[in-house]
């Protein structure tokens, strides 16, 4: 069996065991109980707040997109590849790709 250690803040702590002991449980007992579940659900079992991703603004969307058109702060991960669906006037040995210019309304 492995053993996990974690720093936690003495308030959160007592807190925390003090709810857990009141529902029969340890704090080992609830902690794998949440690994279990999220492992379960491949995902952790709770709405966790703060966890969606950023809004961009028109306009920094319209910048990122200059950016990368321009090859500027652009890294590997942020350009997506379309192929273009023209095979019959593509050359069999060599798979090419097209880049779309994205507009936004």
């Amino acid at each position: 069996m492995a053993q996990v250690n974690f720093r936690i803040d003495d308030e959160t702590k007592r807190r925390a065991e003090s709810l857990f002991n009141s529902m029969g449980l340890t704090m080992s007992g609830a902690i794998t109980i949440f690994i279990q579940q999220t492992l379960n659900r491949n995902e952790i079992p709770f709405p966790v707040q703060g966890a969606k991703p950023p809004t961009l603004t028109k306009e920094e969307l319209l910048r990122r997109i200059d950016d990368m058109e321009h090859g500027r702060n652009c890294h590997y991960h942020d350009l997506i590849e379309v192929d273009d669906g023209n095979d019959e006037q593509k050359p069999k040995s060599r798979r090419t790709t097209t880049r779309r210019r994205r507009t936004v309304a």
